[in-house]
Protein backbone atom coordinates (compact mmCIF):
# COMPACT_ATOMS: atom_id res chain seq x y z
CA UNK A 1 0.00 0.00 0.00
CA UNK A 2 3.01 2.46 1.08
CA UNK A 3 4.68 2.01 -2.16
CA UNK A 4 1.18 2.56 -4.04
CA UNK A 5 0.23 5.71 -2.33
CA UNK A 6 4.18 7.05 -3.57
CA UNK A 7 3.42 6.09 -6.88
CA UNK A 8 0.44 7.44 -7.02
CA UNK A 9 1.81 10.66 -5.50
CA UNK A 10 4.57 11.18 -8.09
CA UNK A 11 1.85 10.20 -10.94
CA UNK A 12 -0.25 13.30 -9.63
CA UNK A 13 2.69 15.68 -8.99
CA UNK A 14 4.00 14.42 -12.71
CA UNK A 15 0.57 15.38 -13.81
CA UNK A 16 0.47 18.60 -11.71
CA UNK A 17 4.02 19.10 -13.72
CA UNK A 18 2.39 18.88 -17.25
CA UNK A 19 0.32 21.68 -16.60
CA UNK A 20 2.34 24.27 -16.21
CA UNK A 21 3.28 26.31 -19.07
CA UNK A 22 7.02 26.90 -17.16
CA UNK A 23 9.18 26.14 -14.86
CA UNK A 24 10.51 22.72 -14.08
CA UNK A 25 9.28 19.62 -12.47
CA UNK A 26 12.11 16.59 -12.74
CA UNK A 27 11.09 13.33 -10.61
CA UNK A 28 13.19 10.68 -9.72
CA UNK A 29 12.78 7.85 -8.28
CA UNK A 30 15.54 6.25 -7.05
CA UNK A 31 15.55 2.40 -5.62
CA UNK A 32 18.14 1.76 -3.25
CA UNK A 33 19.17 5.38 -2.87
CA UNK A 34 19.14 5.87 1.39
CA UNK A 35 20.81 10.06 1.57
CA UNK A 36 18.05 12.24 2.73
CA UNK A 37 19.49 14.47 -0.11
CA UNK A 38 20.08 15.02 -3.31
CA UNK A 39 21.32 17.98 -5.82
CA UNK A 40 20.61 17.91 -9.23
CA UNK A 41 23.83 19.24 -11.19
CA UNK A 42 24.91 20.76 -14.19
CA UNK A 43 27.84 20.92 -16.51
CA UNK A 44 29.23 24.45 -17.27
CA UNK A 45 32.24 25.00 -18.97
CA UNK A 46 35.18 22.86 -16.80
CA UNK A 47 33.29 23.63 -14.14
CA UNK A 48 29.97 21.27 -12.04
CA UNK A 49 27.53 23.84 -10.51
CA UNK A 50 23.97 22.88 -8.71
CA UNK A 51 21.09 23.92 -10.38
CA UNK A 52 19.07 22.77 -7.09
CA UNK A 53 18.33 20.86 -3.99
CA UNK A 54 15.42 18.29 -2.56
CA UNK A 55 14.48 15.69 -0.08
CA UNK A 56 15.09 12.54 -1.52
CA UNK A 57 12.18 10.13 0.57
CA UNK A 58 13.57 6.53 0.21
CA UNK A 59 14.97 7.52 -3.28
CA UNK A 60 12.08 9.71 -4.20
CA UNK A 61 13.20 13.10 -5.32
CA UNK A 62 11.25 16.33 -6.48
CA UNK A 63 13.23 18.76 -8.29
CA UNK A 64 10.84 21.55 -9.03
CA UNK A 65 10.67 25.43 -9.90
CA UNK A 66 9.19 28.20 -11.38
CA UNK A 67 11.66 29.05 -13.52
CA UNK A 68 13.01 26.63 -16.48
CA UNK A 69 16.32 25.19 -16.26
CA UNK A 70 18.52 26.29 -19.14
CA UNK A 71 19.18 23.03 -21.53
CA UNK A 72 22.05 21.20 -21.22
CA UNK A 73 23.25 17.70 -20.07
CA UNK A 74 22.38 17.90 -15.85
CA UNK A 75 23.03 14.93 -13.17
CA UNK A 76 22.03 13.63 -9.90
CA UNK A 77 24.24 14.20 -7.30
CA UNK A 78 24.54 12.30 -3.92
CA UNK A 79 24.22 14.11 -0.65
CA UNK A 80 28.35 14.01 -0.28
CA UNK A 81 28.33 15.56 -3.84
CA UNK A 82 28.63 12.34 -6.26
CA UNK A 83 27.39 12.00 -9.28
CA UNK A 84 25.09 8.99 -10.02
CA UNK A 85 23.92 9.69 -13.46
CA UNK A 86 23.58 11.89 -16.42
CA UNK A 87 20.28 13.04 -18.35
CA UNK A 88 19.49 15.79 -20.54
CA UNK A 89 17.14 18.82 -20.00
CA UNK A 90 15.54 20.16 -22.97
CA UNK A 91 12.43 22.16 -23.46
CA UNK A 92 10.73 19.63 -21.57
CA UNK A 93 11.07 19.71 -18.22
CA UNK A 94 8.22 17.93 -17.03
CA UNK A 95 9.37 14.20 -16.64
CA UNK A 96 10.07 11.23 -14.80
CA UNK A 97 12.99 9.35 -14.18
CA UNK A 98 13.36 5.64 -12.47
CA UNK A 99 15.63 3.38 -12.29
CA UNK A 100 17.76 1.17 -9.66
CA UNK A 101 20.89 2.67 -7.84
CA UNK A 102 22.20 -1.13 -8.05
CA UNK A 103 21.30 -1.40 -11.77
CA UNK A 104 22.89 0.00 -14.79
CA UNK A 105 21.62 3.50 -15.95
CA UNK A 106 20.90 2.08 -19.42
CA UNK A 107 17.86 0.12 -17.77
CA UNK A 108 16.17 3.44 -16.83
CA UNK A 109 12.23 4.04 -16.81
CA UNK A 110 11.31 7.24 -18.39
CA UNK A 111 8.22 8.85 -19.00
CA UNK A 112 7.28 12.10 -20.24
CA UNK A 113 10.94 13.76 -21.87
CA UNK A 114 11.55 12.35 -25.58
CA UNK A 115 14.93 13.45 -25.39
CA UNK A 116 16.46 11.55 -22.32
CA UNK A 117 14.34 8.23 -24.13
CA UNK A 118 16.48 8.92 -27.38
CA UNK A 119 19.86 9.73 -25.53
CA UNK A 120 19.11 6.30 -23.14
CA UNK A 121 18.82 4.61 -26.13
CA UNK A 122 21.52 4.96 -27.52
CA UNK A 123 23.24 4.50 -24.01
CA UNK A 124 21.53 1.10 -24.19
CA UNK A 125 22.84 0.49 -27.59
CA UNK A 126 26.11 0.92 -27.23
CA UNK A 127 26.62 -0.57 -24.21
CA UNK A 128 25.42 -3.61 -25.96
CA UNK A 129 27.86 -3.34 -29.43
CA UNK A 130 30.69 -2.86 -26.45
CA UNK A 131 29.76 -6.15 -24.83
CA UNK A 132 29.48 -7.59 -27.90
CA UNK A 133 32.95 -6.23 -28.89
CA UNK A 134 34.47 -6.92 -25.88
CA UNK A 135 33.37 -10.84 -25.71
CA UNK A 136 34.51 -11.06 -29.26
CA UNK A 137 38.00 -9.90 -28.56
CA UNK A 138 38.16 -12.35 -25.53
CA UNK A 139 37.32 -14.68 -28.28
CA UNK A 140 39.90 -13.41 -30.67
CA UNK A 141 42.86 -13.74 -27.90
CA UNK A 142 41.97 -17.63 -27.28
CA UNK A 143 42.22 -18.43 -31.12
CA UNK A 144 46.04 -20.00 -32.10
CA UNK A 145 48.39 -18.25 -34.24
CA UNK A 146 47.41 -18.11 -38.00
CA UNK A 147 43.94 -20.12 -36.93
CA UNK A 148 41.03 -19.71 -39.99
CA UNK A 149 38.74 -17.75 -37.41
CA UNK A 150 40.59 -14.98 -36.82
CA UNK A 151 39.59 -13.27 -40.06
CA UNK A 152 35.73 -13.93 -39.15
CA UNK A 153 35.78 -12.64 -35.67
CA UNK A 154 37.48 -9.58 -37.25
CA UNK A 155 35.22 -9.09 -39.40
CA UNK A 156 32.48 -9.16 -37.29
CA UNK A 157 33.95 -6.42 -34.65
CA UNK A 158 34.09 -4.30 -37.44
CA UNK A 159 30.27 -5.29 -38.54
CA UNK A 160 29.44 -4.24 -35.23
CA UNK A 161 31.65 -0.65 -34.90
CA UNK A 162 30.14 0.37 -38.59
CA UNK A 163 26.66 -0.55 -37.26
CA UNK A 164 27.09 1.57 -34.27
CA UNK A 165 28.78 4.38 -36.39
CA UNK A 166 25.36 4.08 -39.11
CA UNK A 167 22.83 4.32 -35.85
CA UNK A 168 24.89 7.27 -34.08
CA UNK A 169 24.39 9.18 -37.92
CA UNK A 170 20.95 8.13 -38.09
CA UNK A 171 19.82 9.22 -34.98
CA UNK A 172 21.46 12.24 -36.12
CA UNK A 173 20.07 13.06 -39.15
CA UNK A 174 16.26 12.36 -37.39
CA UNK A 175 17.08 14.54 -34.69
CA UNK A 176 19.03 17.60 -36.09
CA UNK A 177 18.13 19.45 -33.13
CA UNK A 178 18.18 17.23 -30.09
CA UNK A 179 20.70 17.80 -27.32
CA UNK A 180 21.96 14.17 -27.65
CA UNK A 181 23.01 15.27 -31.34
CA UNK A 182 24.30 18.27 -30.33
CA UNK A 183 26.34 16.19 -27.98
CA UNK A 184 27.26 13.81 -30.23
CA UNK A 185 28.40 16.55 -32.77
CA UNK A 186 30.65 18.02 -30.23
CA UNK A 187 32.33 15.17 -29.78
CA UNK A 188 32.93 13.82 -33.45
CA UNK A 189 35.73 14.45 -35.39
CA UNK A 190 36.02 14.86 -38.77
CA UNK A 191 36.61 12.44 -41.18
CA UNK A 192 39.44 12.92 -43.17
CA UNK A 193 39.92 11.83 -46.81
CA UNK A 194 43.50 10.49 -48.24
CA UNK A 195 45.86 13.22 -49.09
CA UNK A 196 49.36 12.37 -51.18
CA UNK A 197 51.70 14.37 -52.54
CA UNK A 198 52.54 13.98 -56.79
CA UNK A 199 55.72 11.11 -55.37
CA UNK A 200 52.61 8.86 -53.78
CA UNK A 201 53.99 10.42 -50.23
CA UNK A 202 51.22 11.12 -47.65
CA UNK A 203 50.28 14.50 -47.30
CA UNK A 204 50.87 15.84 -44.19
CA UNK A 205 50.21 19.01 -44.47
CA UNK A 206 46.91 18.98 -46.45
CA UNK A 207 45.71 16.27 -43.75
CA UNK A 208 46.18 19.03 -40.91
CA UNK A 209 44.62 21.87 -42.82
CA UNK A 210 41.89 19.49 -43.86
CA UNK A 211 41.09 18.57 -39.69
CA UNK A 212 41.76 21.96 -38.95
CA UNK A 213 39.14 23.23 -41.18
CA UNK A 214 36.42 21.04 -40.32
CA UNK A 215 37.53 20.81 -36.60
CA UNK A 216 33.94 22.70 -35.27
CA UNK A 217 31.61 20.99 -38.43
CA UNK A 218 28.40 20.30 -36.51
CA UNK A 219 28.49 23.21 -33.90
CA UNK A 220 26.74 26.92 -33.62
CA UNK A 221 28.49 28.96 -31.70
CA UNK A 222 25.50 30.70 -31.15
CA UNK A 223 23.54 27.82 -29.32
CA UNK A 224 24.68 28.25 -25.66
CA UNK A 225 23.49 24.86 -24.80
CA UNK A 226 27.16 23.53 -25.89
CA UNK A 227 27.91 25.49 -22.48
CA UNK A 228 26.19 22.86 -20.24
CA UNK A 229 27.97 19.77 -21.89
CA UNK A 230 30.44 17.85 -20.61
CA UNK A 231 32.90 17.82 -23.62
CA UNK A 232 32.48 21.23 -25.21
CA UNK A 233 35.26 22.66 -22.87
CA UNK A 234 37.51 20.37 -23.77
CA UNK A 235 36.83 20.31 -27.49
CA UNK A 236 37.98 24.42 -27.23
CA UNK A 237 41.12 23.73 -25.14
CA UNK A 238 42.04 21.00 -27.27
CA UNK A 239 41.81 23.74 -30.34
CA UNK A 240 43.29 26.57 -29.24
CA UNK A 241 46.47 24.51 -27.19
CA UNK A 242 47.01 21.65 -29.66
CA UNK A 243 45.60 22.43 -32.99
CA UNK A 244 46.07 25.88 -34.33
CA UNK A 245 49.79 27.60 -34.55
CA UNK A 246 50.72 29.54 -31.61
CA UNK A 247 51.45 32.50 -33.20
CA UNK A 248 49.55 35.56 -31.94
CA UNK A 249 48.49 36.82 -35.04
CA UNK A 250 47.05 33.33 -35.83
CA UNK A 251 45.43 33.05 -32.46
CA UNK A 252 43.51 36.62 -32.27
CA UNK A 253 42.41 35.36 -36.09
CA UNK A 254 40.87 32.38 -34.70
CA UNK A 255 39.20 34.28 -31.53
CA UNK A 256 37.85 37.04 -33.55
CA UNK A 257 35.69 34.13 -36.01
CA UNK A 258 34.51 32.09 -33.06
CA UNK A 259 33.37 35.01 -31.03
CA UNK A 260 31.40 36.37 -34.31
CA UNK A 261 29.88 33.38 -34.43
CA UNK A 262 27.87 33.54 -31.20
CA UNK A 263 26.00 36.12 -33.11
CA UNK A 264 25.69 38.27 -29.73
CA UNK A 265 24.42 34.95 -27.73
CA UNK A 266 25.58 36.92 -24.68
CA UNK A 267 26.13 33.59 -22.75
CA UNK A 268 27.88 32.05 -25.43
CA UNK A 269 29.78 35.46 -25.86
CA UNK A 270 30.56 35.68 -22.09
CA UNK A 271 32.03 32.75 -22.24
CA UNK A 272 34.19 32.67 -24.69
CA UNK A 273 35.17 36.43 -23.73
CA UNK A 274 36.12 35.33 -20.57
CA UNK A 275 38.11 32.22 -21.60
CA UNK A 276 40.62 33.75 -23.63
CA UNK A 277 40.98 36.77 -21.57
CA UNK A 278 42.16 34.37 -18.73
CA UNK A 279 43.99 31.83 -20.58
CA UNK A 280 46.20 34.41 -22.89
CA UNK A 281 46.42 37.14 -19.20
CA UNK A 282 48.21 33.74 -17.97
CA UNK A 283 49.47 32.62 -21.01
CA UNK A 284 53.31 31.01 -20.18
CA UNK A 285 54.05 31.27 -23.82
CA UNK A 286 56.21 34.21 -25.05
CA UNK A 287 54.29 36.73 -27.44
CA UNK A 288 51.05 35.64 -26.32
CA UNK A 289 50.54 38.53 -24.38
CA UNK A 290 49.82 40.48 -27.13
CA UNK A 291 46.82 38.42 -27.49
CA UNK A 292 45.57 39.64 -24.46
CA UNK A 293 46.46 43.21 -25.10
CA UNK A 294 44.15 42.42 -27.97
CA UNK A 295 41.26 40.69 -26.32
CA UNK A 296 41.54 44.25 -24.08
CA UNK A 297 41.70 46.62 -26.27
CA UNK A 298 38.97 44.62 -28.90
CA UNK A 299 36.39 43.51 -26.33
CA UNK A 300 36.37 45.35 -23.03
CA UNK A 301 37.86 49.14 -23.59
CA UNK A 302 34.75 50.75 -25.48
CA UNK A 303 32.40 47.71 -24.41
CA UNK A 304 30.36 46.98 -20.82
CA UNK A 305 29.05 44.29 -19.78
CA UNK A 306 26.50 43.44 -17.01
CA UNK A 307 28.79 40.21 -15.77
CA UNK A 308 31.71 42.61 -15.51
CA UNK A 309 32.72 45.14 -12.48
CA UNK A 310 33.21 48.16 -13.70
CA UNK A 311 36.46 47.64 -11.53
CA UNK A 312 37.48 44.80 -12.64
CA UNK A 313 37.37 46.47 -16.62
CA UNK A 314 39.39 49.58 -15.17
CA UNK A 315 42.25 47.31 -13.88
CA UNK A 316 42.10 45.01 -17.30
CA UNK A 317 42.49 48.17 -19.18
CA UNK A 318 45.23 49.67 -16.72
CA UNK A 319 47.42 46.65 -17.46
CA UNK A 320 46.98 46.66 -21.23
CA UNK A 321 48.39 50.29 -21.24
CA UNK A 322 51.52 48.92 -19.37
CA UNK A 323 52.29 45.80 -21.09
CA UNK A 324 51.77 47.11 -24.76
CA UNK A 325 54.49 49.29 -24.91
CA UNK A 326 56.74 46.29 -24.01
CA UNK A 327 55.37 43.58 -26.61
CA UNK A 328 57.83 41.73 -28.54
CA UNK A 329 58.41 43.51 -31.68
CA UNK A 330 58.32 47.36 -29.83
CA UNK A 331 60.93 49.52 -29.27
CA UNK A 332 62.04 48.71 -25.43
CA UNK A 333 61.46 51.90 -23.36
CA UNK A 334 64.45 54.43 -22.96
CA UNK A 335 66.46 53.91 -19.10
CA UNK A 336 69.12 56.15 -18.36
CA UNK A 337 69.99 54.91 -14.36
CA UNK A 338 73.07 55.68 -11.76
CA UNK A 339 75.54 53.33 -12.46
CA UNK A 340 77.63 52.54 -9.00
CA UNK A 341 79.35 55.47 -9.16
CA UNK A 342 76.24 57.71 -9.37
CA UNK A 343 77.10 58.15 -13.24
CA UNK A 344 74.24 57.96 -15.34
CA UNK A 345 74.03 55.46 -18.24
CA UNK A 346 71.83 55.07 -20.76
CA UNK A 347 70.15 51.64 -21.99
CA UNK A 348 69.71 53.12 -25.34
CA UNK A 349 73.86 54.38 -25.57
CA UNK A 350 74.92 50.55 -25.66
CA UNK A 351 76.36 49.46 -28.93
CA UNK A 352 75.52 45.47 -29.63
CA UNK A 353 74.19 43.49 -31.50
CA UNK A 354 72.21 42.03 -28.30
CA UNK A 355 71.18 43.60 -25.12
CA UNK A 356 70.04 41.65 -22.18
CA UNK A 357 68.28 43.80 -19.63
CA UNK A 358 67.92 42.42 -16.48
CA UNK A 359 65.75 43.51 -13.59
CA UNK A 360 67.34 41.44 -10.26
CA UNK A 361 67.40 42.22 -6.72
CA UNK A 362 70.85 40.80 -4.88
CA UNK A 363 68.45 39.76 -2.02
CA UNK A 364 66.28 37.36 -4.14
CA UNK A 365 67.68 33.88 -4.00
CA UNK A 366 66.55 33.11 -7.51
CA UNK A 367 68.08 36.33 -9.05
CA UNK A 368 71.16 34.89 -8.02
CA UNK A 369 71.04 31.95 -9.82
CA UNK A 370 70.31 33.68 -12.84
CA UNK A 371 72.81 36.05 -12.26
CA UNK A 372 75.47 33.06 -11.99
CA UNK A 373 73.72 31.32 -14.98
CA UNK A 374 74.12 34.89 -16.75
CA UNK A 375 77.82 35.61 -16.04
CA UNK A 376 79.07 31.92 -17.32
CA UNK A 377 77.20 32.33 -20.88
CA UNK A 378 78.51 35.98 -20.84
CA UNK A 379 82.06 35.09 -20.42
CA UNK A 380 82.06 32.25 -22.65
CA UNK A 381 79.55 33.74 -25.69
CA UNK A 382 81.53 35.16 -28.89
CA UNK A 383 78.10 37.17 -29.71
CA UNK A 384 78.41 40.62 -29.57
CA UNK A 385 76.47 41.05 -26.22
CA UNK A 386 75.86 43.62 -23.31
CA UNK A 387 74.06 43.23 -20.32
CA UNK A 388 72.12 46.08 -18.75
CA UNK A 389 71.16 45.04 -15.49
CA UNK A 390 68.62 47.08 -13.26
CA UNK A 391 68.84 46.96 -9.82
CA UNK A 392 65.53 46.93 -7.90
CA UNK A 393 66.79 46.87 -4.35
CA UNK A 394 65.73 49.90 -2.26
CA UNK A 395 68.88 49.50 -0.10
CA UNK A 396 71.81 50.98 -2.34
CA UNK A 397 74.65 49.54 0.07
CA UNK A 398 73.50 45.92 -0.46
CA UNK A 399 73.18 46.28 -4.06
CA UNK A 400 76.56 47.86 -4.11
CA UNK A 401 78.75 45.44 -2.27
CA UNK A 402 77.26 42.50 -4.33
CA UNK A 403 78.11 43.68 -6.77
CA UNK A 404 81.53 45.11 -5.99
CA UNK A 405 82.10 41.52 -4.65
CA UNK A 406 81.08 39.41 -7.44
CA UNK A 407 81.84 41.94 -10.27
CA UNK A 408 80.14 40.06 -12.82
CA UNK A 409 81.81 43.41 -15.74
CA UNK A 410 78.60 44.46 -16.98
CA UNK A 411 76.83 47.38 -16.70
CA UNK A 412 74.88 47.67 -13.05
CA UNK A 413 72.11 50.36 -12.75
CA UNK A 414 70.16 51.27 -9.77
CA UNK A 415 66.71 51.02 -10.37
CA UNK A 416 65.80 53.45 -7.88
CA UNK A 417 67.96 56.55 -9.25
CA UNK A 418 66.29 57.20 -12.80
CA UNK A 419 66.22 59.98 -14.87
CA UNK A 420 63.18 57.84 -17.09
CA UNK A 421 60.52 57.54 -14.74
CA UNK A 422 59.07 54.62 -12.58
CA UNK A 423 60.82 50.96 -14.48
CA UNK A 424 58.08 49.15 -13.10
CA UNK A 425 55.36 51.09 -15.23
CA UNK A 426 57.92 51.33 -18.17
CA UNK A 427 58.85 47.40 -18.02
CA UNK A 428 55.91 45.71 -16.40
CA UNK A 429 58.31 44.89 -13.49
CA UNK A 430 56.19 43.13 -10.49
CA UNK A 431 58.47 40.83 -9.35
CA UNK A 432 62.00 39.12 -9.96
CA UNK A 433 63.88 38.47 -12.05
CA UNK A 434 62.79 39.54 -15.57
CA UNK A 435 64.70 39.44 -18.55
CA UNK A 436 63.99 41.21 -21.85
CA UNK A 437 66.49 40.64 -25.16
CA UNK A 438 66.85 43.67 -27.54
CA UNK A 439 68.84 43.48 -30.99
CA UNK A 440 70.45 46.29 -31.89
CA UNK A 441 67.80 48.76 -32.35
CA UNK A 442 66.76 48.39 -29.64
CA UNK A 443 63.53 46.37 -30.86
CA UNK A 444 62.43 43.90 -27.84
CA UNK A 445 63.15 40.24 -29.62
CA UNK A 446 62.38 38.06 -26.69
CA UNK A 447 61.02 38.32 -22.97
CA UNK A 448 60.66 36.62 -19.67
CA UNK A 449 63.46 34.34 -20.57
CA UNK A 450 64.90 32.27 -17.81
CA UNK A 451 68.88 32.87 -18.56
CA UNK A 452 69.50 29.07 -19.28
CA UNK A 453 67.23 29.66 -22.46
CA UNK A 454 69.09 32.38 -23.43
CA UNK A 455 71.76 30.45 -25.40
CA UNK A 456 69.71 28.19 -27.24
CA UNK A 457 67.43 31.41 -28.43
CA UNK A 458 70.24 33.83 -29.75
CA UNK A 459 71.37 31.20 -31.04
CA UNK A 460 68.36 30.26 -33.15
CA UNK A 461 67.61 34.21 -33.60
CA UNK A 462 71.02 34.55 -35.01
CA UNK A 463 70.63 30.94 -37.75
CA UNK A 464 67.21 32.51 -38.66
CA UNK A 465 68.87 36.12 -39.86
CA UNK A 466 70.77 34.47 -42.45
CA UNK A 467 68.78 31.81 -43.43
Amino acid sequence: MKNFLLTLLAILLLAQGYSQSSGHNIIIKLEGYTDTLAYLGHYFGDKLSVSDTADALKGDIHFQGDESLKQGVYFLASEKKKKLFEFMVDEQQEFMLKMDLNGSPTDMEIEGSEENILFYSYLKQNKSNYERIQGLQSALQRLPEGSDSTAIIKNRIDSINNASIAYKLNLIDENPDALTTLLFNIMREPEIPEFFLEDGRHDSLSTYLYYRNHYWDGIDFSDDRILRTPVFHRKLDRYMKHVIPKQPDTVITEIDQMVSLTKENAEMKEYLLWYFTNSYETSKIMGHDRIFVHMVDKYFTDHTYDWLNPTVQQNLIKRVSTMRKVLIGEYAPGLIMADTNNEFIALQQIDADYVIVLFWSSTCGECKREVNSLKKFYEETELDLEIYAVNTDTVFSDWKNYVIEKDPGWVQVNGNLSLTGDYHDLYDIYSTPVIYILNREKKIIAKRLAAEKIPEFLFMHKKNEYD
